[in-house]
């Protein structure tokens, strides 16, 4: 019998979560689950035609005063058996109205680890009245790790018997060797050390703070820097004013968003990743999954993938740039035996899409 659950997200872009729940749409097919998913701001994201070619569908349902009404009737039109929601507190308002259209399983699923602390007291208030709702008609509570569950549930949220910690699991790639060549299609011609940022140019990613470790790094160790992500104009902007300042215009190339990063992680010598906050990155545990050297800010989610992946350093925000200089400069000397346990690694860890299909599919039946 084929069960029909609907993911709720803002939009179907190219995020960690998105792109994630999308890697499980097949799998759980076979598996007799059904996905379609549902777009909280009514517009297009850049994965849809990819869900449609997958067999399945979004729905928009733009948020507003009009809002309960179109959610309540779409699922009432549908018939799903579960709403999935992934947009944090804000779950507890989706799923009061799964619970009257009758839906029989509702899920809030938490994403991030980080809590505002400059939210107004207005926000806090209306936080804590859906966090309310999400308790009393949730019947499943999820976490992309244990500090998600920390952050926005409970620190004893294992005594909760609904709550439960899914890992996001990806497909492994085949490990290539690296392509002596490869970087020359950027303009990138020198033998030198290659560090990229994959990220889109969102405040929390902290594009800035990566440029100003990358050129105190070139100053005693010339490199290259690949900026790979979504763009934000105003923040590229930034950036370029910043990079030229220092002449350092050919060593910055910016690759904007990639549908296959794979490539740039097996060709890179590092990943820098100083987030302000995440839940569980993705982009880190695909670098970490090739073997690749991540030197990253201390995260909680972050901390959770290194106790599996070795290749993964961590250093504080508050720490000097020399210290994040000296991270990369270590990672750039990586010998083959580490790659090598690095990838042996992520074969042994939870960060595999058969475990994440496999529990998810025990959450839905």
């Amino acid at each position: 019998m084929t069960k029909k659950v609907l993911h709720i997200f803002g939009i179907m872009n190219r995020g960690g979560a998105e792109l994630r729940t999308l890697d499980t749409l097949l799998p759980l097919a076979n598996k007799g689950i059904h996905l379609e998913f549902c777009a909280l701001t009514g517009q297009q994201g850049v994965l849809d035609q990819e869900i449609t070619t997958q067999k399945s569908k979004v729905h928009y349902c733009r948020l507003g005063l009009l809002f309960p009404i179109r959610f309540y009737l779409l699922l009432k039109k549908h018939h799903f058996d579960s709403v999935h929601s992934h947009v944090a507190d804000v779950s507890g308002v989706i799923l009061f109205i799964a619970k009257l259209a009758g839906v029989k399983q509702r899920i809030a699923h938490y994403r991030s680890t980080q809590v505002s602390a400059q939210m107004t007291l207005v926000k806090r208030i209306r936080n804590q009245c859906f966090k309310k709702l999400i308790d009393w008609f949730a019947t499943n509570i999820i976490g992309v790790c244990n500090a998600a569950l920390d952050a926005f549930w409970s620190k004893e949220w294992q005594n909760d018997t609904r709550c439960r910690v899914i890992y996001n699991g990806l497909n492994r790639q085949q490990p290539l060797p690296k392509d002596p060549d490869y970087w020359h299609q950027f303009q990138l011609t020198e033998k030198l050390p290659v560090i990229i940022n994959i990220a889109r140019m969102d405040p929390p990613k902290n594009h800035e703070f990566t440029l100003e470790v990358f050129i105190n790094t070139f100053k005693e160790s010339p490199c290259y820097l690949v900026f790979i992500g979504k763009e934000n104009a105003s923040v590229k902007q930034r950036l370029l004013k910043r990079i030229n300042e220092v002449k350092l215009t050919k060593y910055v190339y910016f690759a904007t968003e990639q549908s296959d990063v794979y490539p740039f992680i097996s060709n890179a010598d590092v990943m820098l990743f100083p987030s302000l906050w995440e839940g569980l990155p993705g982009a880190v545990i695909e670098a970490a999954s090739l073997g690749l050297p991540v030197v990253s800010s201390e995260l909680a989610g972050v901390t959770e993938i290194a106790h599996y992946l070795p290749c993964i350093q961590q250093v504080s925000l508050n720490s000097a740039i020399t210290q994040w200089s000296s991270a990369l400069t270590i990672a750039f000397e990586q010998t083959t035996e580490e790659k090598i346990a690095a990838q042996t690694a992520f074969i042994q860890s939870p960060f595999n899409l058969a475990l994440c299909v496999e529990s998810l599919y025990a959450v839905y039946q």
